[in-house]
């Protein structure tokens, strides 16, 4: 279990608040559902880390913004990230969602992602009446991150498609998708929350880029937590297909060889878990720090007080919180 830091002691007790906000915030979000349909809302919502509403606060807190000016872009930021969550549960088939039964098989696939595209729309709607500024953040990080699932290569097929036919190319696809996917979001989140404190662009512009290094780093994390599960996995197939371009990108287009995706060879893929894959966690590793370190000196430019110094942990502790790892 993770020591009580002092950021993630504010973590936590934001991460309550936002949930009793949300309670308040999702009707007025989505005032022509039936109170089934807010439920489902609600639902995709539930058990979250919270972790880019918290990002949004903290940015605010920094700023000496005002909660409740954070609050509806806080909801506005983690119905973004849960809408993309159901429509990727749906295409990869996962049938659970942390620990509960995914959207698509609850409400079945039609719904689900109609549920998704409700989400997007609505927040892209509420952001834009909040002003110009909130409603482009939004929109952009929407395609932004639909851009990012378009490229990532989700079947064993994909792979040669994408990485193999041209090297150059599948060698820089792994940082593409993790700023397209993670990063971005990450950093509309600490924009918005520069934006909710009625800070400057250049400090907007500032909370994007700390956002960005910052989900950059906590994609690796969770990708190398994948790379974990692979050891003892009977069939990788699928999840090494996932993890194909950070293969490429650390190790080369020959280390793909050694996974034996292509070909479905057991012998092949031993020799990788036990040659390449302590390299490629070693260097996947040493990217993320790389990450940590430049998104804290970006968080050093904020203004020095309590929320600020937060701020310059919070990378390193995001990782770690995904790591499942302790101070």
């Amino acid at each position: 279990m993770m020591r009580q830091t002092p950021f993630v002691g504010y973590w936590r007790t934001t991460r309550s608040e936002l949930d009793s906000a949300f309670q308040h915030w999702i009707p007025r979000f989505f005032p022509n559902l039936c109170e089934a349909q807010v439920a489902a809302v609600h639902g995709a919502l539930d058990h979250g880390k919270r972790l880019r509403g918290c990002l949004l606060c903290l940015v605010n807190d920094a700023l000496n913004g005002r909660r409740e000016a954070a609050l509806p872009r806080a909801l506005a930021v983690e119905c973004v990230q849960a809408a993309s969550l159901i429509h990727d549960d749906f295409v990869d088939c996962d049938t659970e969602r942390r620990e509960q039964p995914a959207a698509w098989t609850r409400y079945g696939p039609r719904k689900a992602v109609l549920l998704g595209d409700l989400m997007f729309a609505t927040v892209l709607q509420r952001m834009t009446e909040s002003g110009r500024a909130d409603g482009l953040a939004v929109a952009e990080v929407i395609a932004t991150m639909a851009s990012g699932a378009w490229q990532e290569p989700l079947e064993p097929a994909d792979v040669e498609l994408t990485l193999l036919t041209d090297p150059d190319g599948g060698q820089r696809l792994y940082p593409r998708i993790i700023h397209l996917k993670t990063g971005a979001l990450f950093g509309t989140a600490a924009r918005l929350g520069a934006i909710s404190a009625g800070g400057s662009q250049r400090i907007a512009d500032l909370a994007h880029a700390f956002g960005v290094l910052l989900g950059e780093a906590y994609q690796i994390a969770d990708d190398l937590a994948d790379l974990e599960e692979l050891v003892g996995d009977d069939d990788p197939g699928t999840a090494l297909a996932v993890l194909a371009p950070a293969i490429v990108h650390f190790c080369g287009a020959s280390a793909l060889a050694q996974t034996g995706l292509r070909q479905g060879l057991p012998a092949a893929r031993e020799e990788f878990l036990l040659e390449t894959l302590p390299v490629l966690q070693s260097r996947m590793r040493k990217a993320m720090h790389a990450r940590v370190e430049l998104a804290s000196e970006r968080a050093r430019q904020f203004p020095d007080g309590p929320f600020g110094r937060l701020l310059q942990t919070a990378p390193s502790e995001m990782v770690r919180l995904i790591l499942g790892e302790g101070p």
